[in-house]
């Protein structure tokens, strides 16, 4: 798959999350996704697989980019840290929206899973031979 194919689903998906961002901060978002509230963990779940999602598709655009130090240092899963933190500071000051540590710790699990996941395809996609990262 081409890289502007890559980049264009991951800011479609983008764009998703901040629709449903938009929408939260509306206090509108049960309308879209009330069904949320009857799964067990269901608030706790979708931020897991938003976040997680997100940065899997980032790295996978960014070609399994990591900082020098290591692979687990994947570029979209530290961009996708800073705006999931960046968005659950940014709800205390939103009256239809709760800050909530645990929604944060969601976030991280989905995070550590994604980052887990680019690690191993990227090490996948390196010992495959005449493969392109990109």
């Amino acid at each position: 798959m081409g890289r502007f194919s890559k980049w264009l689903m991951a800011l479609g998906f983008l764009a998703f999350i901040l629709w449903v961002i938009v929408l939260a901060n509306r206090g509108e978002v049960g309308q879209w996704f009330g069904f949320i509230r009857y799964l067990p963990y269901g608030d706790k779940l979708g931020h897991m697989v938003l976040y997680g999602t997100l940065a899997l598709m980032l790295n996978w655009a960014l070609g399994w980019r990591a900082l020098r130090w290591g692979h687990w240092a994947q570029w979209g899963s530290l961009a996708v840290a800073l705006f999931a933190v960046a968005e659950e500071m940014a709800q205390a000051w939103n009256p239809n929206r709760t800050l909530d540590g645990w929604d944060l710790a969601a976030d991280a699990v989905g995070l550590i899973l994604a980052t887990g996941a680019s690690v191993w395809i990227s090490r996948r996609v390196e010992s495959t031979p005449g493969s392109a990262q990109h």
